[in-house]
């Protein structure tokens, strides 16, 4: 199994591999080290038969350089494709919160969501429909957030005619 191991007693740039046929490394392996390096009994057949990777801690002492220094860390400034683009958790969220039985100004409890673009609209969305929704069962007031954009307020929390 592919891993990054970090420790400061292991030499800078080593690359470990298992040797052939050897059992593979797995998540019961870091188990074994414990158990071996402490004298620890294992907690399970599982880790018991693992192999350790006390082989590639091959340093006796820990060492103290940087090893971050020279590393530069990339930064772009472009945005991210798709950043302002919604999840699809949120479209379903969405959907879902549409459904709910929020009375509109017609007196109906119109489960059609309007038009959404981006992200922060599904956001807005979601939260006024909910704020909506429970302000029509008696909980908060479904208008306490002023931020959210006009159209959603609108329409989900336009008083009854």
């Amino acid at each position: 199994m592919p891993a990054v191991r970090v420790s400061p007693r292991i030499a800078p740039g080593a690359v470990f591999r298992v040797p052939a046929k050897a059992t593979l490394l797995d998540h019961t392996s870091i188990l074994k080290t414990f158990e071996n390096r402490w004298k620890v009994p294992a907690l399970r057949a599982r880790d018991s038969t693992a192999s350790d990777i006390n082989a590639v801690l091959t340093l006796s002492a820990a060492r103290t350089d940087d090893a971050l220094q020279g590393v530069v860390v990339p930064v772009t400034a472009a945005q991210a494709p798709g950043a302002d683009q919604p999840s699809h958790l949120q479209k379903v969220h969405a959907a879902l919160v549409a459904k709910l039985p929020v009375p509109d100004r017609h007196g109906g409890t119109h489960p059609t969501m309007p038009p959404l673009g981006t992200g922060d609209d599904y956001t807005a969305y979601i939260h006024a429909r909910t704020n909506a929704w429970k302000a029509s069962r008696g909980g908060k007031t479904c208008c306490a957030n002023r931020d959210e954009p006009v159209s959603v307020r609108t329409e989900l929390c336009s008083p009854r005619t």
